[in-house]
């Protein structure tokens, strides 16, 4: 994405608007083509090589600040030599061969002042060449990492990643986020639930229609902790958005004091509506197949495959209805050698509300509930109120477990297992069905 100061945006009205760029512009799209021929030029060079060799693109184009927001863009899909461990060690090894060469000791005289000759003196006890060497040593520097590759990208497709991200940039100060959504196509629906749970996200949902939605996102501004990394997801989750086929977007944006509308502009005071919708020509560089799984949750998947007797996981294939209006997206769902079905939700440290509401529903349903485990980040069950609430409650008590970035296989299958015994809540017995509201017009 783009940092604060690459965003472009006009405030008219108390509404913010993005300054896209037409991507249709023949002049932009040459100004394109010439940023990525010379990222593929410069493979094999260091990203400081490569920064000095755009200079005379960046400042021969109409706006700058543009073109620097290209770039920016094209360097994030590029892949640099990572630092490696040994260079620290590299490093000691030289600082101490040249401290006893610089001062070779009392009574030997002081070391010799020409540099050159200083250099191969080191090179020469660590029978390295001198040169090299110099090279190597702070070779893990981001200036000094070496170019490998750049992800081939078309210049309309680059144009319009940058009209992606002047969109998404905001999202990173939204206090709150409207969606409506409607989609007929069930596997389109399915793959945007099942994202919006893997990016974290603090969602209310309401079923307007059979194929239509309304759901209100948190954002990160409304939190008290973690919300750096969240307005990153938030902002991350716009092109999951734009794969939906119709879809509006209201997010409640408070600009930093400090940010300003453009060059020479008037500082912003107070919050300002960003709108969006499927026809603001935006485009998704993401594959509408594409699950965007994180590395934590990949892991999970094949640790419990692989350790789980007797129990088998899948997509989710739709909504839990707990109470009226009151839905649940799991994040898994688990079927048992006996038939039986059971759903996982996680919360995450910046889910405390969410938490707080779903242990009400669970504790205070009137109506059948349906097997729902449920998994707590250990920060968030270290909070004094939070842990109060898990402690009184019985269902988490007997359906729950808190774990850290990866949920323990052990604590999620005795999760599963407490439906599978038939124990239920407070001596109940606990319905074996699946109350289920399935993705489908």
């Amino acid at each position: 994405m783009l940092t604060r100061e690459l965003l472009r945006f006009d405030i008219r009205r108390d509404r913010l608007q993005p300054r896209y760029v037409d991507v249709q512009d023949r002049s932009w799209q040459e100004v394109a083509r010439s940023l990525f021929e010379a990222c593929e030029a410069a493979q094999g060079s260091s990203r400081e090589e490569l920064q000095e060799a755009v200079i005379p693109i960046l400042h021969g184009a109409r706006s700058p600040l543009v073109a620097k927001g290209l770039f920016k863009l094209l360097t994030d899909r590029c892949r640099f030599q990572e630092g490696r461990d040994e260079l620290e060690e590299l490093r000691r090894t030289v600082f101490a061969v040249a401290a006893r060469t610089f001062y070779p000791g009392a009574g030997q005289g002081s070391g010799s002042n020409d540099l050159q000759q200083y250099r191969e003196a080191v090179g020469q006890a660590l029978q390295q060449d001198a040169d090299q060497l110099a090279s190597r040593l702070y070779s893990d520097l981001p200036d000094r990492q070496i170019l490998l590759s750049c992800e081939p990208m078309g210049a309309e497709a680059l144009l319009q990643r940058y009209n992606l991200a002047l969109a998404q940039g905001p999202l990173i100060w939204a206090k709150e986020v409207q969606l409506h959504m409607e989609e007929a196509d069930v596997g389109v629906r399915r793959r945007f639930f099942r994202q919006l749970k893997f990016f974290r996200l603090l969602a209310r949902v309401q079923r307007t229609a059979a194929a239509s939605y309304r759901l209100q996102l948190d954002g990160p501004l409304s939190l008290f902790e973690g919300s750096a990394r969240y307005g990153l997801l938030l902002a991350s989750f716009l092109p999951v958005i734009c794969l939906l086929s119709r879809w509006q977007l209201t997010a409640q944006i408070d600009l930093p004091a400090r940010l300003e509308s453009g060059p020479g502009g008037r500082k912003i005071s107070g919050p300002v509506l960003l709108e969006l919708d499927h026809g603001s020509g935006l485009h998704s560089h993401l594959r509408q197949t594409a699950d965007l799984l994180p590395e934590e949750l990949s892991r999970f998947a094949t640790l419990f495959q692989e350790q789980a007797e007797g129990w088998s996981m899948r997509e989710s294939s739709g909504l839990l209805e707990l109470e009226k209006q009151d839905w649940v997206i799991p994040d898994w769902t688990f079927r048992h050698q006996s038939g039986q079905v059971v759903h996982l939700e996680l919360f995450h440290r910046w889910h405390a509300q969410v938490l707080q509401r779903r242990l009400q529903s669970l504790e205070q349903g009137r109506r059948q509930l349906p097997p729902l485990a449920l998994g707590v980040d250990r920060a968030l069950s270290k909070q004094p109120e939070m842990a109060a609430l898990l402690e009184q409650s019985v269902w988490f008590q007997q359906h729950g477990f808190v774990y850290h970035q990866i949920p323990p296989i052990k604590r999620v299958l005795g999760a599963l297992q407490s439906f599978v015994s038939g124990a239920g809540v407070a001596g109940e017995s606990v319905p074996m069905q699946v109350t289920i509201s399935p993705l489908r017009a």
